[in-house]
């Protein structure tokens, strides 16, 4: 293959990379197909005033090098993108293992309190009951002291 057009010292040539959309003057840029010797029918992106002024150096760029740019162009966005992915789902891991075991920790914090409330209730509990329990106790206690004093 063979490169661009070579630049004008006159009018130096801007450097597009890909698929140009407009050449450096502004204007818009049509296609066309070679018909030298050297790259017959091999196309072409041109500046549509370069057609009528050609001492002027406007845009000039071959069709399949601006495609392969185009390509690589590509290629290099979508392996950054596929990178930042990569990052991203690394951070996102990280704040889901981060908040599980925040969770984990409060759910903990949680059963103890309730596990601690439920042994004070029950704790309590017991207590009044071996209260009763007590006052029964001495209730039969002074009732048999009582009928053992009658009945001897």
């Amino acid at each position: 293959m063979t490169s661009s057009s070579t630049s004008s010292a006159r009018f130096p040539r801007i450097s597009t990379h890909g698929v140009p959309t407009r050449c450096w003057c502004g204007e818009g840029i049509t296609t066309f197909g070679s018909s030298t010797a050297e790259n017959r029918y091999r196309r072409f992106y041109q500046c549509e005033i370069a057609r009528h002024r050609k001492t002027e150096n406007h845009l000039f760029k071959w069709i399949d090098e601006a495609l392969i740019e185009e390509i690589r162009m590509v290629d290099v966005k979508h392996e950054r993108v596929a990178q930042e992915i990569t990052m991203f789902e690394e951070r996102v891991m990280e704040k889901v293992k981060s908040e599980m075991v925040r969770v984990e920790h409060e759910m903990s914090e949680k059963r103890k309190e309730k596990v601690d409330l439920e042994f004070a209730r029950v704790s309590q509990e017991m207590k009044h009951k071996l209260k009763i329990a007590t006052v029964a106790m001495v209730v039969v206690g002074a009732i048999v002291g009582i009928w053992t004093s009658l009945s001897a």
